[in-house]
């Protein structure tokens, strides 16, 4: 089963996801976790509960910009797993493309033009952002 993730962005630009498995039941008490610390992508800190080997929480607090280092280090080193995003009403996407819609969604405010590519498909969300971001530079 897929973990979902969860968004939380205060301005100017720092992001926070949160995944967690949709079938276990959520409280309020608190969940001991390693704290956050370093992911080996720039901006990028993560958080691991105890006795867990997968993250539950990456916070980027300067993601509007740092987006770039963010998707591509994601990209790189964090790729093997799927995650559903119900915020944006998507399900099996990589992590990369879940952190570029949150840029699209929370930093440009949904402005930016769907692409699409020589198929009509539309294309990666990784690459909506990154083309996107050059074109207006």
């Amino acid at each position: 089963m897929r973990r979902q993730l969860k968004f939380l962005f205060q301005e100017p630009g720092m992001l926070e996801a949160i995944a967690s498995h949709p079938a276990q039941p959520r409280t309020n008490t608190h969940i001991p976790s390693q704290g956050y610390r370093d992911s080996y992508i720039p901006d990028l800190m993560i958080d691991y509960r105890l006795a867990a080997d997968q993250p539950f929480a990456l916070i980027s607090y300067n993601f509007h910009k740092t987006y770039p280092a963010v998707i591509w280090g994601l990209k790189l080193l964090m790729a093997d797993e799927l995650f559903d995003l119900p915020q944006a009403g998507l399900t099996a996407i990589p992590l990369h493309d879940a952190f570029g819609w949150a840029y699209a969604h929370f930093v440009l405010e949904d402005t930016m033009p769907v692409l699409t590519e020589n198929t009509a498909t539309p294309a990666s969300l990784t690459r909506q952002v990154l083309q996107y971001a050059a074109a207006v530079a």
